[in-house]
């Protein structure tokens, strides 16, 4: 067996680790509920540094762009979906304002013929 072998081996072994330790930290991340996975904080949590991540486990990154880009579609469509209801909203809260106007001329007039009754 060369000496290279063995050094070889440790290094994989290493990368191995550090991929469980990676996969490890964005399932607690993802459980956790946190909005948006950054390479720091998977760095962070596995005691690596960015560069190394963005060197050896690239693939691991581009799952979580996807899963970014889908939460931004979402975000994107229930943003819509909002802006709708409020417009909604804002309608039907001019129709109450019109109406209200509506009843207080209707209180005012009234108001003014029984001052009018009243007075003779």
């Amino acid at each position: 067996m060369a000496k290279g072998d063995s050094l070889k081996r440790y290094k994989e072994e290493q990368k191995i680790q550090t991929r469980i330790k990676l996969e490890e930290a964005i399932r607690e991340l993802k459980a956790s509920g946190s909005e948006k996975i950054s390479v720091d904080q998977l760095a962070t949590l596995c005691g690596i540094s960015r560069a190394t991540i963005y060197a050896n486990y690239k693939d691991l990154l581009d799952g979580l762009s996807t899963k970014g880009q889908t939460n931004s579609k979402q975000q994107h469509a229930k943003i819509k979906e909002n802006e709708s209801i409020i417009d909604k909203l804002r309608e039907e809260n001019r129709e109450f304002r019109l109406a209200n106007n509506k009843l207080m001329d209707q209180v005012i007039a009234m108001k003014l013929l029984l001052e009018k009754n009243a007075l003779k």
